[in-house]
């Protein structure tokens, strides 16, 4: 018999410091305005020590409070909010192929996550699973994966008598973890070889993908999953699947 698999990203929207997401009142394909104001001056004033961003012809500004609402008035409060949004390509993934209980294998998968963000700080991106193990068939289950020592493992290695899930991300904002030199991971490599730095699902929040700057335009971070049953473990058949929260937040 057949071993399918099948993999649940559930993706999570947070909002730090409590901050509101507005609505826009203009947009195209690359940017959102968020707020419009007509006045008579303004600008951006510098000098070696201090920035003044100024408007002028504006009434009613500034903060407004009751029991209930709250409300940041005119052009300049639109600097208190920030906002960060994930969205993920796909979120229910399937391994493939299917992993013969008999002869073991080994199956893949992937899924796209995508930050977009107006804080000025940027944000971080982190994985975890629902459950320890991760992938499971009821009372069966894969093993998570195991890492030779701390740092992920360059090349993923699964021995014949045991199964194995796990992950490694790829994109630019991954950090150092996730990274190599081409031979080893988490050693301050810059590179992100292909199908490089494995590692196990954890029911803690693990830090895949961060960046310290403002991304409105949006940064992918492509999220591999690879099971495999080793050809002497006898993996019990079943359609196993794995729950796993990934979680965007300004920094």
């Amino acid at each position: 018999m057949k071993n399918k698999i099948f993999f649940l990203i559930i993706a999570v929207f947070l909002i730090t410091f409590a901050s509101p997401v507005w609505a826009y009142v203009m947009s195209s394909t690359n940017y959102e305005l968020q707020r419009d104001s007509l006045n008579f001056i303004g600008g951006l004033s510098t000098s070696t020590t201090y920035d003044l961003e100024q408007t002028g012809g504006e009434i009613g500004t500034g903060l407004s409070t009751s029991t209930t609402y709250q409300t940041n008035a005119g052009f300049q409060q639109l600097d208190e909010t920030t906002y960060v949004a994930l969205t993920v390509a796909d979120s229910s993934v399937s391994l493939s192929p299917s992993i013969n209980s008999t002869l073991g294998g080994i199956a893949n998968g992937s899924t796209i996550a995508t930050v977009r963000t107006s804080g000025a700080l940027g944000y971080t991106l982190q994985i975890k699973a629902g459950s320890a193990p991760a992938l499971v068939s009821g009372i069966n289950s894969f093993a998570d994966y195991v890492k030779a020592g701390a740092d992920p493992d360059y090349t993923w290695s699964v021995t014949s008598a045991a199964s194995g899930f796990g992950f490694t991300p790829e994109g630019s904002d991954i950090t150092s973890t996730y990274r190599d030199d081409g031979a080893t991971c988490n050693i301050g490599g810059v590179a992100d070889n292909p199908n490089a730095c494995w590692d196990e699902l954890t029911t803690s929040d693990k830090t895949i993908a961060q960046s310290a700057a403002a991304d409105v335009v949006g940064t992918a971070t492509t999220i591999k999953l690879r099971a495999e049953a080793g050809a002497d473990v006898n993996q019990s058949a079943g359609s196993y699947s794995a729950t796993v929260t990934l979680t965007a937040y300004t920094n």
